[in-house]
């Protein structure tokens, strides 16, 4: 920017002759001469700059302070050439590289730099010579249009503004027009014809002119006719390889006549053919072509040229399509088989199949197949038509058979193909070294030649499931001369399948046994990874096992498998194991500890890791527990069995110290106590005792009135107060129906030392019945102070029927046994007798008393009962008939330390 005004005040100085000071302006100060307005490129320029007088007055300057520059390129001072004082000349070599403008400057005192004047040259070339100068006249309708247009070569850039002036002449008319480019038009009233035109061009530009060689011509043999019209294109049933093109005449044929140019393709190719000009160089409106293919699709366009040659071809017509009729099919069907096991009948199921003829041979739409089977040992020959292409026959493995097939349309039937199944025991070699590989995006089979083969057959398909062959459907197949030993497998061939290819060997028409190999065109990484889990588990290791990943997800060959394995908090170690194995023994594992794995299958084109499982390894190995635990249950087991045997030899002395042996209160001492003859009821014994099935025990034991001061004198010694209410309860757990049930208390107190509150049971007895014959007025509660255990039987009133038996009765009252009184002679002083109260007071209860009162202490004073006797006697208001006497003596005497030695 700032270059450009600068520039432009140099010019404005220039134009106002002023001198340009350092942005001041001053009087012109000096000129450069001469100011072309351009100069040519590698040419030498040369210009003188001059001084004027009152410049060097004014400044104080000379030519020796003067100097060149272009733009802001200095010019060496070699190239200058000094005059005089006030003129300077300088000679240079125009170049692409010098850069307007050339000014002329003086150096002034101070090293201040003044400009002077300033040129600027255009740079270029002079025109050059026009070359190639060439006209068109188009069409118009039928006739010629009246403008003409021509064009030239105008040789090398000039650079310079050029001007072109394009001239025509005839004998009466001249025409010209000027351009700026290589080219122009000649208007004209109307276009002249059969008549001679000169034409040229002049080049005009600052630098010099130029002019073209004139040229003659006829404005008629410059004419580009338009495009013909096709009319139809036709075709003939008879003819099935030609077809008739027809167009329409575009120009007057009285102008001049026109000739014309066929090409014609088929629609599935880019390639067309021309028919040659000889054919149609007269002016014709159709044209027969000949040599096609029958029912094929053609695309046909004409052009035309003036008939002489002379002028230009039109552009190609618009295309027009046709179909040539149907023929008989030229080319045979593409035969294969498949061959699948023999059965139990040694049956083997053919699949025949074949593939349609080409269309370029098939001459029509096939509408069918006809099949033919001849087997080598039956001269019968089986016919059948298929309308598709294939079809499944059964033959027999232990024959030869003969199969041919051809297609048929509309106007007959194609040659046969031929193929041979050979019996199921005729084998012949296979190809050796076969491989196939991806290459160029595509796949490469190679293998090694067989000896006297015809041809070889390609087979390949896409594999569902490893190990299996493939579905009928998708099997495809190609043949290969006899002289190849590889080939590309053509059709769709895509990446991440797994292709099953086979090579047949084809001898005489026979093929031979196959051999195949499985490739992918590309491979990738599986789709899903292994899920592993752990089949057995150990204290330092577990067995892995894997699934197999699916094979359509595994989209190429797994090579092998990773497994990765990290304990908890531990570093991930990993292991590579063969595509063989699907599964793993890791070993020096820790113990009970938990462990994260997962495996990864790998390919040629990557990995793919499976789903985490995670697992604890075994505290103990197997089998220590059992190695453990068995020990020491033999060993219990044989503890507990010697216990045993040693507790049954010694259960005698073990009876001795864990049940020691009870003693009998009806064995006891007491019973010599009581009178020799005991007091006997006389029981009817259809006697009704206790008519309501209550049954009251008694212990009755007879003392003699000798003894009865004896006995006063122990009752004295007994503690007063420790008789209650209570004490009219019995000591034999509930053998008094007024007795609360198995209440007792001690007659002891806590200085007696030989009797204690768990050993020490209180006995007493009620005595209801009789005495010698005299009945008790009331109930007379008595106790003992024996230290005798009781039995079970005593404890328990549930089992108070026990009682009775052993006091000689029986459950219902009667009398036992004499055996049984005989050996138990004893216990008849300790009879229950068991009375009814047929008199009972309807108050009283089911026992047959009623509701006692206490006696009073003025009552027991008025019959001169004693203290302690009052306190361990209830008299009822109404009760049983019979009551002691006051002067009946007590049953047993109380002792404080156990029984008195009789």
């Amino acid at each position: 920017m700032h270059v450009s005004q600068n520039l432009l005040v140099l010019v404005l100085c220039a134009q106002l002759n002023v001198l340009c000071v350092m942005g001041g302006l001053d009087l012109q100060c000096g000129v450069i001469e001469p100011v072309p307005s351009a100069v040519e490129l590698h040419t030498e320029f040369t210009a003188t700059c001059v001084l004027f007088e009152s410049c060097i007055r004014q400044h104080v300057a000379n030519a020796d302070d003067m100097y060149w520059k272009f733009q802001q390129h200095k010019v060496p001072k070699e190239q200058y050439t000094k005059i005089n004082d006030t003129a300077i000349r300088i000679t240079v070599n125009i170049t692409d590289e010098l850069n307007s403008p050339l000014t002329c400057n003086v150096m002034l005192h101070g090293q201040v730099e003044h400009n002077i004047y300033g040129i600027f040259l255009n740079k270029g070339f002079p025109p050059e010579k026009p070359q190639n100068l060439t006209c068109i006249v188009h069409q118009a309708g039928k006739s010629l249009s009246d403008t003409m247009l021509c064009t030239w070569n105008p040789g090398r850039e000039s650079h310079l503004d050029t001007r072109y002036t394009l001239k025509a002449q005839t004998i009466t008319n001249t025409y010209e027009n000027i351009s700026r480019i290589d080219e122009g038009e000649l208007k004209m009233t109307t276009m002249p014809v059969f008549v001679n035109m000169m034409i040229w061009v002049e080049a005009e530009n600052q630098l010099g002119k130029s002019t073209s060689k004139q040229s003659y011509l006829d404005p008629v043999d410059v004419v580009k006719p338009s495009p013909p019209e096709i009319e139809k294109i036709s075709s003939e049933k008879e003819f099935p390889n030609s077809l008739v093109v027809s167009w329409n005449l575009i120009l007057n044929p009285l102008l001049f006549k026109l000739k014309y140019n066929i090409r014609y393709r088929s629609a599935s190719s880019s390639d067309w053919t021309e028919v040659p000009l000889s054919e149609t160089g007269s002016s014709i409106k159709s044209f027969r072509l000949q040599d096609l293919k029958p029912y094929t699709e053609y695309r046909v366009s004409v052009r035309c040229i003036k008939e002489d040659g002379f002028g230009y071809w039109s552009d190609w017509s618009k295309e027009m399509s046709a179909t040539t009729p149907e023929a008989k099919p030229s080319g045979k069907p593409d035969l294969w088989r498949v061959i699948g096991p023999s059965d139990s009948d040694k049956n083997r199921l053919v699949t025949l199949m074949w593939k349609d003829p080409d269309p370029s041979v098939a001459n029509g739409k096939i509408l069918g197949y006809e099949v033919e089977i001849e087997a080598g040992r039956y001269p019968a020959v089986k016919r059948f038509t298929v309308n598709g292409t294939s079809a499944d026959y059964t033959l027999t493995e232990g024959a030869t058979y003969r199969i041919t097939v051809a297609a048929f349309n509309s106007k007959g039937q194609s040659p046969r193909a031929s193929l041979v199944i050979p019996a199921d025991s005729q084998k012949e070699l296979p190809v050796e070294d076969l491989k196939a590989f991806p290459q160029d995006g595509k796949l490469r089979v190679e293998w090694k030649a067989a000896r006297k083969i015809t041809e070889y057959v390609v087979e390949w398909c896409a594999m569902m499931e490893e190990g299996g062959g493939c579905s009928t459907e998708s099997i495809e197949w190609q043949r290969v001369s006899a002289s190849s030993i590889n080939t590309f497998l053509k059709g769709d061939i895509k990446p991440l399948k797994r292709y099953k290819i086979s090579v047949f060997p084809v001898y005489s028409g026979t093929p031979g046994a196959c051999r195949s190999v499985e490739e992918y065109l590309k491979q990738g990484c599986p789709t899903i990874g292994p899920t592993v889990r752990t089949r057995k588990k150990e204290r330092n290791g577990a067995l892995l096992e894997w699934n197999l990943i699916p094979f359509m997800s595994r989209n190429g060959f797994i090579r092998n498998y990773t497994i990765f394995y990290q304990a908890e908090g531990g570093v991930e170690e990993s292991i590579t194991v063969d595509y063989a194995n699907r599964q793993y023994t890791l070993t020096s594992l820790g113990t009970n500890t938990m462990y994260a794995v997962h495996v990864s299958a790998n390919t040629d084109a990557g990995s793919k890791n499976g789903s985490e499982f995670t697992f604890t390894t075994l505290k103990f190995a197997p089998g220590e527990i059992e190695a453990i635990v068995v020990p020491v249950c033999l060993g219990f087991l044989f503890t507990a069995v010697v216990t045993l045997l040693f507790c049954f030899n010694k259960r005698d002395l073990i009876k001795k110290h864990i049940w020691p042996q009870v003693p009998d209160p009806g064995n006891s001492r007491i019973a010599n106590w009581s009178p020799d003859s005991p007091v006997r009821h006389n029981f009817s014994p259809k006697e009704q005792v206790c008519p309501e099935g209550i049954i009251t025990d008694f212990s009755v034991i007879n003392i003699e009135n000798d003894n009865i001061d004896d006995y006063n004198k122990a009752s004295d010694s007994l503690k007063k107060g420790k008789y209650t209410s209570e004490e009219h309860s019995s000591g034999i757990g509930g053998s008094s129906c007024m007795s609360s049930p198995r209440q007792s208390v001690s007659d002891s107190d806590e200085a007696d030392s030989a009797q204690t509150t768990s050993s020490t049971v209180q006995y007493s007895s009620v005595v209801a019945t009789s005495y010698r014959g005299q009945l008790p007025s009331a109930p007379v509660f008595t106790r003992s102070e024996s230290t005798q255990p009781l039995l079970d039987c005593e404890e328990r009133p549930e089992d108070q029927h026990l009682y009775g038996n052993l006091n000689g009765f029986n459950r219902e009252g009667q009398p036992q046994n004499s055996e049984q009184g005989v050996r138990h002679p004893s216990r008849l002083y300790f009879k229950r007798p068991r009375m009814i109260n047929e008199d009972a007071d309807p108050s009283c209860d089911s026992l047959g008393f009623c509701p006692a009162d206490e006696v009073t202490l003025q009552d027991s004073a008025a019959t001169g009962t004693s203290q302690p006797d009052r306190e361990r006697q209830t008299v009822p208001r109404n009760g049983i008939n019979a009551s002691l006497e006051r002067n009946e003596t007590k049953s047993y005497v109380p002792q404080q330390n156990g029984y008195r030695a009789q």
